[in-house]
């Protein structure tokens, strides 16, 4: 998908990146591929893709009082406030890094549900 051609796929489609940099170490890290999805509901505190002065970032999204930032997961990076006009183009629902695949659900505000997938598990057991 382009994603600077948003007709590429369906409006409420989830799609692939994959993370290059360190913002979001150590949760994120460089090389994962993270799955987004434009229908999931944006809550305070989610990990999301946002389109501002027409710059993608991926963040987390934190909402103080009437403000709203884009926040890195490292802090060797700043955040951005978000003044003005901005899209979430959506939320991060999955990442997979070296085989390992996590799966992320918002239930509330302030609230990450953060499960890891017992794929590698099952192919032990099934090895043993």
């Amino acid at each position: 998908m382009d994603i600077h051609n948003p007709t590429a796929c369906e409006d409420k489609e989830p799609f692939a990146l994959q993370v290059i940099g360190e913002s979001m170490a150590p949760e994120f890290n460089d090389g994962a591929v993270i799955i987004i999805d434009p229908g999931y509901p944006v809550v305070n505190g989610a990990y999301v893709l946002a389109l501002y002065k027409d710059e993608y970032h991926f963040r987390q999204l934190v909402r103080q009082d009437e403000t709203s930032y884009l926040v890195p997961l490292n802090n060797q990076f700043h955040s951005v406030e978000l003044k003005g006009l901005f899209e979430i183009k959506g939320v991060i629902t999955q990442q997979n890094h070296n085989r390992q695949i996590v799966h992320y659900e918002y239930p509330k505000a302030g609230v990450i549900e953060r499960r890891e997938s017992d794929r590698r598990t099952r192919k032990k057991r099934n090895r043993a």
